[in-house]
């Protein structure tokens, strides 16, 4: 009876031995996964922005996403995000402001515009995953920031792949919203496989996202020495070539010795001796814009 019960022992120990042998390679492969480490999310969370668009006129006309690729001083987001803008104020997840004003190139009808940092902020460009090989039922993560909260994270799996007005979509289940336009989508290694662009809103987690891949061949594009201005470039990609007066001023601000903010009006909140400036650099030099003047 107790051989018997040794040979059972025995066998029981070794059936646990390779199962365990078996289980490990899948844990490290799990836990190697971008998805399982939020370390690595985190480092990935410092090259995506919120953008804040603004008009001519000095008024914030969208929130939106990007992510830096390619090179530290590229930015890319969806073409509809900047659409009627001027310029474009990127808010870093340590809430550091960069301007950008520069526009290297632009895809209206596959919704791509990659933009130029006015001063290169100190971030890594992510990596870029443009061979297409995805699948259905791939874990991934999205980075954006949807409602204007800045850099949330989000997480699901590819649900289709479709071509639909000369776009190649992704479709997931990673929740998105408004102001998601733009961001990072992920697959497992980490690497950006999309930009997220567009939600149903009448359907329950069906979301779009550009394909990388398209983003890879507009770079290739690009001369690396043309751009132009965001605020020249309107949706019927005409460049406005006739300012008038009126519009030239409207780039003027003011501050004041000590002042955090500028104003679009030099009497705002009783300043003391106001110093004309001009608005790309106010908001160069860190100056945000006054509350009551730019409601």
């Amino acid at each position: 009876m107790k051989n018997c019960f040794n040979h059972r022992l025995r066998t029981i120990c070794v059936w646990c031995m390779i199962f365990c042998l078996m289980l490990c390679p899948i844990l490290s492969l799990a836990a190697g996964s971008f998805s399982n480490d939020p370390d690595a999310i985190e480092r990935a969370a410092d090259s995506v922005f919120m953008l804040e668009v603004y008009s001519g006129r000095n008024q914030q006309i969208a929130v939106g996403s990007g992510f830096v690729a390619f090179d530290p001083s590229i930015l890319i987001t969806n073409y509809h995000v900047i659409e009627g803008g001027a310029y474009v104020v990127a808010v870093s997840d340590d809430k550091d402001r960069f301007l950008l004003s520069r526009i290297c190139c632009y895809d209206k009808d596959k919704d791509i515009a990659i933009l130029q940092f006015d001063q290169t902020p100190n971030v890594e460009p992510l990596p870029m995953d443009t061979d297409g090989n995805l699948k259905r039922a791939q874990i991934v993560v999205a980075i954006g920031s949807p409602a204007g909260r800045r850099n949330t994270v989000s997480t699901g799996i590819i649900s289709s792949f479709y071509n639909e007005s000369g776009k190649d979509w992704i479709q997931f289940t990673a929740p998105i919203s408004s102001g998601s336009s733009g961001g990072a989508l992920f697959n497992d290694e980490g690497e950006i496989i999309g930009i997220t662009t567009a939600t149903y809103a009448t359907a329950q987690n069906m979301n779009m996202a550009v394909k990388a891949d398209e983003v890879f061949k507009l770079y290739q594009r690009w001369n690396r020495k043309a751009a132009d201005s965001i605020g020249d470039i309107k949706g019927d990609l005409r460049p406005e070539l006739n300012k008038t007066k009126e519009e030239t001023k409207e780039n003027v601000v003011w501050i004041s010795g000590g002042g955090k903010k500028y104003h679009s009006n030099p009497n705002c909140s009783k300043m003391r001796s106001p110093i004309q400036m001009d608005l790309l650099e106010a908001i160069k030099k860190g100056y945000e814009p006054c509350g009551k003047c730019y409601k």
